[in-house]
């Protein structure tokens, strides 16, 4: 089967490497156009690139300002493929697009669909809580990851990982199902599964000042939070001290619900009483903030314009104490 993908960032990679490796033929790539920086920041390479580089080195690359322009869209009739693959892309194919292939297009989602339709689905169930995550294989449809289900996988990770470990899992996850598709595609055998619109959930991008802390929040929801919110924007607050004569932001994380010595955090009546966000206790093994139903242990911190260090090392350099508020 001739096959067109389109792709940009790093969730795609494992199944651009399956779809190399198997009996089908990638006949092009389409990547989102490299766009100008300001002034004063890092140009960066989007992975699909540096890839390109590598194990796609023969695959024709392209890159529309719009894939579903007229010019797109004589782009992909040009090419002939039987089955548009997109993973990471960033776009919404138009009918028409569609249309320009025998059998539409497969998309791999990083959630168990319905839940997190949108375009951060795996920090949506990280910072929801979810303890299963998953990836769908989906019929594209021209709405947002609304098109009937194909294939799933789901796995419980380690309520260590943030996600930037679980995205890596679920993309080598989600490389066998999409060639395991495009198959039974072939060969008449796919059984598609309509999705229940009415159990669907949304996962939007994500957004800086949704990095701040609300102390106020359990402290698994605050963990959580710092595991969804990796590489970016993770979790900030801002210090303010007991005289409040300094404000200083704080990027935070991660965080420990015991001590060193594998011990929690117990509140006195007195701390019970405290708001959340208080400085409960700054020695040289770190500090502890109160949160909504007990107390987190700050393992890291990077000060604003600084490098990240240990909360221990912070401690002994700040003049962080008890009843200081972040």
């Amino acid at each position: 089967m001739k096959i067109v993908a389109m792709a940009n960032g790093g969730f795609a990679l494992p199944t651009l490497r399956a779809i190399k490796e198997s009996r089908h033929e990638l006949v092009a790539l389409i990547a989102m156009p490299v766009r100008t920086k300001k002034k004063g920041e890092k140009a960066g390479i989007p992975p699909i690139r540096e890839a390109v580089k590598t194990f796609l080195s023969d695959v024709p690359l392209y890159d529309p300002e719009n894939v579903n322009s007229p010019e797109g869209v004589e782009l992909i009739r040009g090419l002939n493929a039987d089955l548009i693959f997109i993973c990471d892309y960033g776009k919404i194919l138009s009918k028409e697009i569609l249309a320009l292939t025998k059998y539409g297009g497969l998309n791999l989602h990083g959630s168990l669909l319905p839940k997190y339709r949108g375009a951060a689905p795996i920090n949506r169930s990280i910072q929801a809580g979810e303890r299963e995550v998953g990836v769908s294989v989906i019929f594209i449809e021209p709405q947002v990851d609304a098109g009937p289900v194909v294939k799933v996988a789901s796995y419980e990770p380690s309520l260590d990982d943030t996600a930037v470990e679980i995205e890596s899992y679920l993309s080598e996850l989600g490389a066998p199902l999409v060639v395991e598709a495009i198959d039974e595609i072939e060969s008449g055998t796919i059984k598609p599964l309509p999705q229940s619109h009415e159990e669907a959930t949304k996962a939007p991008k994500l957004r800086k000042e949704e990095g701040r802390i609300d102390w106020r929040k359990s402290s698994d929801a605050i963990i959580d939070q710092y595991r969804a919110f990796q590489p970016w924007p993770r979790t900030y607050a801002d210090w303010t001290n007991s005289n409040k004569s300094r404000v200083v932001r704080l990027i935070l994380g991660p965080f420990s619900k015991l001590d060193a010595q594998g011990a929690p955090y117990v509140l006195s009546d007195d701390e019970a009483a405290l708001p959340p966000g208080t400085v409960l206790s700054a020695k040289k093994d770190g500090f502890w903030v109160k949160t909504g139903d007990g107390a987190l242990r700050v393992v890291f911190v990077q000060p604003a314009g600084k490098k990240s260090q240990p909360a221990e090392a912070f401690v002994l350099g700040y003049p962080i104490k008890r009843g200081d508020l972040l």
